[in-house]
């Protein structure tokens, strides 16, 4: 690339000098003193360290700057033009490729970048990527480019994975041209959680409060560190800059409201503190990783001396639940229904499998051991699989539950010893459960010293569980799967199962099962009878992408499911495994005969005996109709 860059200058008759974007930022201001350029060539995560140690950017004489390799906001560029005592006219930014060439470049007239010469482009969904991205905000659209003019990629249509805004077609000239409003950010399968982090909008923010900085972010388990260096930053602006950027990314903002994740931190470095990359050329955004050889060896003894107490007792049996045939339902539709009984875990539900994941993953990295005291947030299902896999390791747990939290399962907790903390009043801003628990699990966190909070909600160990062990567990019995029911709520277990079909490749359609009044999915929150399945905030686990089908069940036929797999199957299941057979039930028509379908039934019945199996508070919720419409439910 130096050596075209050197020609083509040659070309237009520039005399050009260069130097190695590694070398340190002393010797690019030495040689940018020597030459003299009128013109700079350069990347803006290089001349924010140009500027930032020249002690007066326009004594170097600069008329013209020309960048190229990073996204460049409309604020930063008018910071940089002042000081270098240019006009922002005279900063032009520059998108390309190697693979392409310049791609489009910006228009200060137009306040717009405009597609190069040849270059035939669109903005698409990231639903027709298929790449299992989470959809864009709008006015937003995955770049995708097919080249007209170029000899090495004639005709071929290239997909960017560079997210741009207001795409569309304008007015130059008299000529149509295309164009777009700004480069927001990237996304693609290696940034997984950064797919909701914008650079773009964080600098927007930065550059509104100070004008002279260089800013960093490092991102981990979508928890963002935004670091700036600044000379003329006023610790005062810090707080004010936190709070527009939770503002500025919405998704974000909204997990931590709902203490889902830790808060946005904005961190002003010292002047003579090294910035994250540690490289003149370095990019914006930043993934960490510790991996140092000492933290790998204590990890791995750490694992060594865990690894005998997660595997013995009652910790053994979780997983390879039987799948079996359901013989005696939909007996003339002309598809098969398989059932996965993740009710036959000894803690009675699905959650056992992350459960155990999720403690196994901290004990190894040394968060967690005997004496810990663990705190969850759980309607049930997830709290008794942490209260026995917690009482088998020698653990403190606090489950904080509310009033939906059946009295069954309320007993089940203190036969195995978790402490029980009771929220009995919604969130006053949203009216739901889950914010008011979750505010109290971050009390109880800072109340007791070392606590621990597995955070169901966003840890990725929980779809993890269902991705090494449920799906391939159903794969290896049945072969071909044709459909998969799952109910939903963290997402975690739909999740799993859905990455591991679309990594594998298989033609499998998912088909996740929500309550109605569940906002997961969108739509209006409204009362639901039964925990474990809706949620009233949309979870960060939550992958619309890697959903087909999305079927809402009301709670009256969940009552039906679960009554007709009772008396037809003699399998005694909860509300959720209710919800998805009434799921199916709603699609039989849809469902081509020989077809093979895998339903997960989450948990058992005995949880739900005052409730769904109970013709009193049946016959009172929803009358003594449903009583005798159950027994034809699932035909």
């Amino acid at each position: 690339m130096l050596r075209i860059r050197r020609w083509l200058f040659a070309r237009l008759g520039l005399v050009n000098s260069s130097i190695p974007f590694e070398l340190p930022v002393e010797q690019h201001i030495e040689r940018i003193q020597a030459f003299k350029p009128d013109l700079l060539y350069t990347m803006p995560s290089i001349l924010d360290h140009i500027v930032y140690a020249a002690d007066d950017p326009r004594a170097l004489g600069i008329r013209k700057i020309i960048l190229v390799g990073e996204i460049a906001t409309q604020e930063w560029q008018q910071n940089m033009a002042r000081l270098f005592g240019l006009k922002p006219q005279d900063i032009t930014d520059t998108y390309g490729s190697i693979e392409i060439g310049t791609i489009a470049y910006y228009s200060h007239e137009l306040g717009r970048y405009l597609l190069a010469e040849g270059i035939v482009a669109e903005a698409v969904g990231t639903e027709i990527v298929g790449e299992g991205l989470d959809p864009l905000g709008s006015g937003e659209g995955i770049l995708v480019l097919t080249s007209t003019v170029r000899k090495l990629l004639p005709a071929l249509r290239f997909v960017t994975y560079d997210v741009v805004r207001d795409f569309r077609t304008v007015q130059v000239d008299g000529l149509e041209r295309q164009s777009f409003q700004s480069i927001v950010k990237r996304v693609g399968r290696e940034l997984k959680h950064g797919e909701k982090i914008s650079i773009y909008d964080i600098e927007q923010v930065v550059y509104r409060h100070l004008q002279q900085a260089r800013v960093r972010v490092h991102v981990s388990h979508n928890a963002l560190s935004v670091y700036i260096q600044s000379r003329s930053a006023d610790p005062s602006c810090i707080p004010v800059i936190r709070e527009e950027i939770r503002a500025c990314i919405p998704e974000i903002g909204l997990m931590i409201a709902n203490h889902l994740l830790d808060d946005i931190e904005v961190i002003l470095t010292e002047e003579d503190e090294e910035l994250i990359g540690g490289q003149v050329k370095n990019k914006k955004l930043y993934y960490r990783k510790d991996q140092t050889e000492q933290r790998v060896v204590k990890q791995q003894a750490v694992e060594q001396t865990a690894e005998p107490q997660l595997t013995r007792g009652i910790l053994s049996a979780i997983g390879h639940t039987p799948l079996l045939k359901l013989d005696n339902l939909f007996p003339a539709s002309g598809f098969s229904v398989y059932a996965k009984l993740e009710l036959m875990n000894p803690g009675g539900s699905a959650k056992d499998r992350p459960a155990l994941r999720m403690i196994r993953e901290a004990w190894k990295e040394g968060l967690i051991g005997p004496g810990t005291v663990v705190v969850e947030s759980s309607s049930g299902n997830m709290a008794i699989s942490l209260a026995m896999i917690c009482r088998q390791l020698g653990m403190t747990f606090i489950s904080v539950v509310d009033a939906r939290t059946t009295g069954m399962n309320l007993q089940l907790l203190k036969a195995l010893g978790a402490a029980i903390d009771f929220i009995d009043r919604p969130d006053p801003e949203t009216g739901e459960f889950l914010p008011a628990r979750l505010k109290r699990v971050q009390q109880l966190l800072a109340e007791i010293p070392g606590s621990y909070w597995p955070n169901q909600y966003a840890n990725p160990n929980n779809y993890l569980s269902h991705y090494d062990t449920t799906m391939p567990e159903i794969v290896t019995e049945l072969g071909q799967v044709d459909y998969l029911f799952c109910s939903v709520s963290t997402c975690g277990t739909i999740n799993g199962l859905a990455e591991y079909v679309k990594d594998k490749g298989l033609r499998t359609r998912i088909v996740a099962v929500d309550a109605e009044g569940s906002v997961i999915f969108g739509g209006h929150p409204k009362k639901r009878r039964f925990p474990g399945l809706g949620a009233g905030i949309v979870p960060p686990l939550r992958r619309p992408d890697l959903i087909d089908r999305i079927v809402h069940v009301t709670d009256a036929d969940m009552v039906k499911g679960c009554r007709a797999l009772a008396r037809r199957e003699s399998i005694l299941a909860g509300a959720s495994s209710g919800a998805v057979l009434a799921a199916i039930q709603q699609l039989k028509q849809e469902i081509p005969p020989g077809a093979v379908c895998a339903a997960i039934l989450h948990d058992k019945g005995e949880r739900y005996l005052d409730t769904v199996y109970s013709d009193t508070w049946v016959q009172s919720q929803f009358g003594a109709e449903l009583l005798s419409a159950a027994e034809e439910f699932l035909v």
